[in-house]
């Protein structure tokens, strides 16, 4: 094909056709400059165009291709190598949507071909493994700019699972969440209740004035700071509480008690 080449030196195909070999034989800046030839010869060879952004790809210059194989597809509109191509490009640099268009488009032209059905299917995969939500991250703060039932209700609007810690000079309490809604609660001088099977209201009750107690006491709590840990428990409690509910009743138990203290 050299000699060839040497015959025809004005004819671009051939110089391109001869740089597609040597892109094969992994003589990668050779082949860049022999499609850089083709296209000085012919600047409206999407051949040639095709063949730069394949070389620019083997030599990890992913923009440059991109943009060589975007004006691939503006040389053949009506051929799929150039959206292909153009898609596995942008797939390569994370550019996921703009990818997913580009392969579609090369989709609308060769519906049968397994190849670019295949890199629509890899590149939704990828694309779900990247959104995937994030772990949720630890949140802290300090109990004095910040209270215990504004917390709880942080908790409850966001649905949070995982475990609240507050810690202060008095003790370490821990309140356990599951999708915003209280399971337990446990202070230092919070009376404990005893244990009964899941399912017998009585043991419902018992939980509820546990979890109660136990913020009742935290919430006598001004100095310390609280953290919270997300995760899901090992096993689903089957009893849980409206935290909502459980602040307003925390909330009632305090001001009888105070009241109580009040007249003694």
């Amino acid at each position: 094909m050299s000699e060839v080449a040497r015959r025809r030196p004005g004819d671009a195909s051939i110089r391109a056709d001869l740089a597609m070999a040597l892109l094969a034989a992994g003589q990668l800046e050779d082949a860049l400059a022999g499609f850089s030839e083709a296209l000085r010869l012919d600047p409206h060879s999407a051949q040639a165009q095709c063949g730069l952004g394949l070389a620019y790809r083997r030599l990890d210059r992913w923009q440059e291709a991109a943009e060589a194989f975007r004006l691939t597809e503006a040389l053949a509109p009506t051929q799929p190598v150039g959206p292909f191509n153009l898609g596995l490009t942008l797939h390569a640099l994370g550019e996921h949507a703009p990818a997913r268009q580009a392969l579609l488009r090369a989709a609308a032209l060769a519906p049968d071909d397994r190849e670019i059905q295949d890199a629509l299917s890899a590149l939704a995969a990828d694309s779900a493994r990247s959104e995937s939500p994030p772990p949720p991250a630890r949140f802290s703060g300090d109990l004095g700019s910040f209270g215990l039932p504004e917390v709880l209700e942080l908790m409850r609007v966001q649905r949070k699972t995982g475990a609240l810690v507050i810690s202060s000079p008095q003790g370490t309490g821990i309140v356990h969440l599951v999708q915003g809604r209280l399971t337990s609660a446990s202070a230092p001088g919070a009376e404990r209740q005893g244990t009964r099977p899941p399912g017998d209201p009585a043991s419902r009750d018992g939980m509820l004035r546990q979890i109660v107690d136990a913020l009742v006491e935290m919430l006598t709590w001004h100095e310390g700071a609280f953290s919270f840990h997300p995760g899901a428990p090992a096993e689903v409690p089957s009893v849980s509480f409206d935290t909502q509910r459980v602040v307003m009743e925390l909330f009632r138990v305090t001001d009888e008690r105070t009241s109580r203290r009040s007249s003694t």
